[in-house]
């Protein structure tokens, strides 16, 4: 009994930390997960439009037609959440071309898009958007293929359509009316079928033809968008647009027929694989290894924080810098490709959350509050930090430029601001890291004040930290004995004859110093623009950046620097 009892006491010891074992695990699992969790924000594949129209940016490149190539031949069909689904194959490196059904004019110049009704088409041989349909509809292409030989031998130049399912069309005719001729007059005295319909015109049909410009495959689906992709995935096969080396790309492409454009061209990516093609854009790739993994976690986590950015066109950024510059392929480098593996995942984190990072080329000594660039709010890591590891000369460091008044008045003209004559431009408010948050631009008729960034955009400044001095400038000694930048015109001054008022009816007076006498206008004709830094200066310093890294400072220890507060996880 004694023995039992020990025994059972062995056994239930044994459950006991089994148990807790189980718990221990379970709870590091659920950890683990949570931190996946934190961070499914971060996706595998990127959206990137190539091709799009866009009426608010104002970016216009959306195609009717494209040829595309890949080294080991193509693929097409359509993706789903789980695989890529083939529907054909193009298994040499010959350029196929894909464009939307439409109605075109076929010239020695290439095809005209045209309206059919809007009159008669230009002369040339046309191709419509009406075709005519061959008898059932197949389960899959295996069984199609067989039937599609054969109505092919009979002399009828027919083709394989997907419409979320399987037919056999053939021809492209302007109207239904034409479409029916051929099928009295050709289709069905070669076939003898008896069963044919026309197929009208659909604003989301694309057509992929063969470099002798024979019908390959025609899609239409209202479930999945059509999808070309390379026949094999290895480093050299990419895809290539128009035949144009400089337009090569990783993944695939998505296109899409969206109401009111041409055919939208999207790069659908791995999100590391993006970032080969943008991090040597926005840094060069000569630059120390720690800055280039500093920039590919930022343009990561600029990534993630812009997804659907372009969500109302189907995808998330575009290639320019309206979001991250990316060139594919052909911009890619190895020592920033190293950078992106390195750095794998990483992305800049506040309470948990992937931060909103912003960099620029350079600040001239100190970064700027967010508040004093756009007005935002509720950002306690994009504050003015010192910025002591710059490049004293890198590009723009120091600028200089300068405006005539007529060439002001002239810029508040266009933007319908009549001020009349500019009289003067004075910085009347400054950030505590010194750069211009108040400018008021004086006119005969007027005035108009820019406030944070706009003291910088309203010229097109390199940074919004400068000076502002006149060819009507002169220095009189204060109070306290310290020059005093001023202008004479409206000012009370001592003359041989007594105190007097300076009229600006006079243009200009003589102004008698200890080196001599000058002559200054009481109004400025020049306005000379001295500053330094290069771009918002919110965030990360691009060339302090550098200047860290070689330093010895590690990329963690640079973001967390421009970034205060935050994470690299």
């Amino acid at each position: 009994m004694k023995g039992s009892l020990l025994l059972k006491s062995k056994v239930k010891a044994m459950v006991f930390r089994l148990t807790l074992l189980f718990l221990v695990y379970v709870s590091v699992f659920f950890s683990q997960s949570f931190m996946v969790y934190a961070y499914k924000g971060v996706p595998d594949k990127v959206r990137i439009g190539l091709l799009f129209n866009d009426s608010q940016t104002g970016q216009y490149s959306a195609v009717s037609s494209f040829t595309v190539d890949s080294p080991k031949g193509l693929q097409f069909g359509y993706s789903t959440e789980d695989e890529f689904v083939c529907l054909q194959k193009e298994a040499s490196e010959e350029a196929v071309t894909v464009r939307k059904d439409a109605f075109f004019v076929k010239g020695s110049s290439g095809l005209t898009e045209f309206n059919p009704s809007s009159g008669n088409p230009p002369s040339g041989e046309v191709i419509g958007a009406y075709h005519i349909k061959i008898g059932k509809d197949y389960k899959d292409y295996n069984a199609l293929n067989k039937d599609l030989a054969e109505i092919r031998k009979k002399g009828v130049d027919a083709f394989s359509v997907y419409d979320d399912g399987w037919q056999i069309w053939t021809g492209f005719y302007v109207d239904e009316n034409g479409a029916q001729a051929a099928i009295t007059d050709y289709v069905e005295p070669a076939l003898k079928l008896g069963d044919y319909s026309v197929v009208e015109p659909s604003m989301s049909r694309i057509v992929v033809l063969s470099k002798d410009g024979q019908v390959m495959l025609m899609f239409d689906s209202i479930y999945h968008a059509f999808q070309v992709q390379p026949e094999t995935k290895d480093e050299s096969c990419v895809l290539r647009i128009n035949g144009d080396d400089k337009k090569r790309y990783r993944g695939a492409f998505e296109i899409l027929r969206l109401s009111g454009s041409d055919m939208t061209v999207i790069n659908v990516i791995n999100i590391e694989e993006y970032l080969y093609g943008v991090v040597p854009y926005e840094i060069q790739a000569s630059s120390h290894p720690e800055a280039l993994k500093v920039q590919a976690v930022a343009a990561r986590t600029y990534t993630v924080n812009n997804l659907n950015k372009y969500k109302r066109l189907q995808f998330d950024l575009c290639p320019t810098v309206y979001s991250q510059v990316y060139k594919g392929f052909d911009g890619e480098a190895s020592s920033t490709n190293k950078a992106v593996d390195d750095t794998k995942g990483k992305v800049v984190t506040y309470n948990g959350k992937p931060a909103s990072v912003f960099y620029f080329s350079s600040s001239g000594g100190m970064t700027e509050d967010v508040r004093n660039v756009w007005g935002s709010e509720g950002y306690p890591y994009l504050v003015s930090v010192e910025d002591k590891y710059e490049s004293g000369d890198s590009w723009h460091y120091n600028w200089e430029v300068s405006f005539t008044a007529q060439k002001l008045k002239q810029i508040m003209i266009d933007r319908g601001l009549k001020i009349g004559d500019i009289l003067g431009i004075y910085i009347t408010k400054r950030s505590e890291a010194g750069r211009a948050t108040e400018v008021i631009v004086k006119g005969s008729q007027g005035e108009k004040v820019y406030t944070n960034g706009s003291t910088r955009s309203f010229l097109s400044l390199d940074s919004q930290w400068y000076d502002i001095t006149t060819d009507a400038d002169i220095f009189v000694k204060g109070n306290d004995g310290e020059a005093i930048k001023t202008q004479l015109g409206g000012k009370k001054v001592m003359t041989a004859s007594g105190l007097k008022t300076v009229s600006s009816a006079n243009s200009k007076v003589s102004v008698v110093s200890a080196n001599g006498t000058k002559t200054v206008p009481l109004i400025p004709t020049n306005y000379i623009f001295k500053g330094k830094g290069w771009g918002h200066a919110v965030g990360m310093s691009q060339e302090g950046a550098k200047g860290m890294a070689n330093a010895g400072f590690t990329y963690e220890e640079i973001l967390t620097h421009y970034f205060p507060g935050t994470k690299v996880e």
